[in-house]
């Protein structure tokens, strides 16, 4: 996997996109929540860049090269933490580098709350 951070972030972009409209595919009732529920933004820091992801209500996700000033979920992590954890899925491994301050994911709101469940999922606790 790259060791650029942008382009570690179009990766996690593309993916999510891929992820969101397979799960709509499936459950066409998802989308009314979908338009509801969006747009939530992710804001993506580390010591080697930071990223804004926000999920648009029409599933498609907007990647922008500087955090936003309202996120809804926050990911703070050194860089090669945040990749390993991405590419491992291990549940051991997150809850050991949230434990040693390596990495936080701090929710701000209840849309946050619940977005913040999911990408713990993501990262494997």
């Amino acid at each position: 996997m790259t060791s650029n951070f942008h382009e570690f972030a179009q990766i996690i972009k593309a993916e999510a996109e891929k992820s969101i409209k397979k799960e709509l595919s499936k459950m066409p009732f998802l989308e009314l929540g979908l338009r509801i529920f969006m747009p939530l933004t992710v804001n993506i820091i580390t010591d080697r860049g930071v990223a804004s992801l926000t999920i648009l209500k029409d599933a498609n996700v907007q990647l922008d090269e500087h955090i936003s000033s309202n996120p809804d979920v926050t990911i703070q992590a050194d860089f090669e933490t945040l990749k390993s954890l991405y590419q491992l899925h291990d549940r051991n491994n997150f809850a050991q580098a949230e434990k040693e301050g390596k990495i936080s994911v701090t929710s701000h709101n209840w849309k946050g709350q619940q977005a913040e469940v999911k990408l713990r999922e993501l990262f494997g606790s």
